[in-house]
C-alpha cells in the first residue's frame, strides 16, 4: 500500500499534466482542429480528471483510516447448547445409525 507522502507526489504530478493537457485542449479549439481531434482531447482531459479525483478519494480515505483507532473486534457469539448430547448420557441410549 502506497503512503501519503507517495500519493501526494502522484496527485503533484496529475495536477500538472492536467493543466498541461488543459492548454493543449485550449490549443486545439484556437487552432480550429477537426472535431475529432477535439473531441479526443477532451475525452482524454475528462478520463484524466476522473483519475484525479479517484487518487484524491484514495488520498482522503486512506487518511481517515489512518487517523481514526482502529476497530475493536466484536465479543464472541456464544455457541448453541445443543440438546441430544443429554440422550447419549443416559444409560441404554443406542444412536439410531451405527
Amino acid at each position: 500500500m502506497s503512503t501519503r507522502a507517495e500519493i501526494d507526489a502522484y496527485l503533484a504530478e496529475g495536477a500538472d499534466l492536467l493543466r498541461q493537457a488543459e492548454e493543449c485542449t485550449s490549443r486545439l479549439h484556437k487552432a480550429g482542429a477537426s472535431e475529432g481531434h477535439r473531441l479526443m482531447a477532451a475525452t482524454t482531459l475528462m478520463a484524466m480528471e476522473r483519475i484525479q479525483f479517484r487518487m484524491t478519494a484514495y488520498r482522503d480515505r486512506l487518511a481517515a483510516e489512518m487517523d481514526s483507532p482502529p476497530e475493536t473486534a466484536p465479543a464472541p457469539v456464544p455457541e448453541k447448547r445443543r440438546w441430544w448430547p443429554i440422550l447419549s448420557r443416559r444409560r441404554g441410549f443406542r444412536p439410531a445409525y451405527p
